[in-house]
């Protein structure tokens, strides 16, 4: 377990920030921000009635909920999602490619475990640090909207929506160890990472704007659309069988290729 242990004192400090960033967003905007939206929803409603409704799809702004605590909540997702995705990509990226990307894939190697196990053991690291950054965040995400809630809450519709934001995370964690085994040259993995997040994101904006069904399967950021979630209380089949399928099928070929990899020695 010398890798695992390695890698999750590695990241300690990596995690301690994603769960300040996190939760300090949640915090604002779900918690300390929804008390002035109830209380303006005279003033602020009309506004928002005035811009064009492509524009108000584009910013995951739904007015039917959005002056509710959860509705708003919803909302804010749209962005938790985004920071969700980064730090699991990132993590993905950074943890799987160390050693090919640094080319000491040769030193690992001397130690007495199997790349099976190194791959594993890097795996499990990331899986408990975007584990520790959910627990918080969600644990942060209740005390917020508990305590400035003007309504009841629905807690299985938050508990839908938190769970959305784990999916998230694993998901981009996956596509991130997928990259990082299959590309030859990893130089930058904020590059590479960020670029991919934010061409998904950038898609999932293009599917709100001209709501092409086709492109809800080629962003993960609509797979848990987070209206869908609110009015359901649900998630939709066909985009859980996709997310198991890119997640499962991304982590599955990221550790072939990481056992058979050829390792050139520098």
């Amino acid at each position: 377990m010398t890798v695992l242990f390695f890698e999750l004192k590695q990241g300690l400090r990596s995690t301690f920030w994603w769960c300040v960033g996190l939760g300090a967003v949640t915090f604002l905007f779900a918690g300390a921000m929804y008390p002035v939206y109830y209380d303006q929803v005279n003033v602020i409603k009309p506004m928002f009635e005035a811009i064009p409704e492509v524009v108000l799809r584009s910013l995951g702004v739904n007015l039917d909920i959005l002056f509710t605590s959860l509705g708003f909540f919803s909302f804010v997702m749209m962005y938790l999602h985004l920071i969700a995705g980064m730090q699991g990509i990132l993590l993905g990226l950074g943890v799987i490619g160390k050693e090919l990307r640094l080319k000491m894939m040769d030193f690992i190697l001397t130690r007495p475990m199997s790349r099976s196990q190194v791959f594993i053991q890097k795996a499990l690291a990331i899986w408990v640090h975007l584990t520790i950054t959910w627990i918080i965040f969600t644990l942060i995400a209740w005390l917020s909207i508990a305590g400035f809630s003007k309504e009841p809450i629905d807690w299985l519709i938050f508990a839908n929506l938190s769970v959305s934001l784990y999916a998230i995370q694993l998901l981009f964690m996956a596509l991130g160890a997928l990259i990082a085994t299959v590309l030859r040259k990893l130089k930058s993995v904020i590059g590479v990472g960020l670029s991919v997040v934010f061409a998904l994101f950038i898609m999932n904006l293009m599917q709100s704007i001209f709501e092409e069904e086709w492109l809800r399967y080629l962003s993960p950021f609509q797979w848990f659309e987070r209206g869908y979630l609110f009015v359901h209380n649900a998630f939709e089949l066909p985009m859980i069988a996709m997310w198991l399928m890119v997640t499962v099928g991304s982590l599955i070929t990221a550790y072939v290729v990481y056992v058979k990899k050829d390792v050139h020695a520098v």
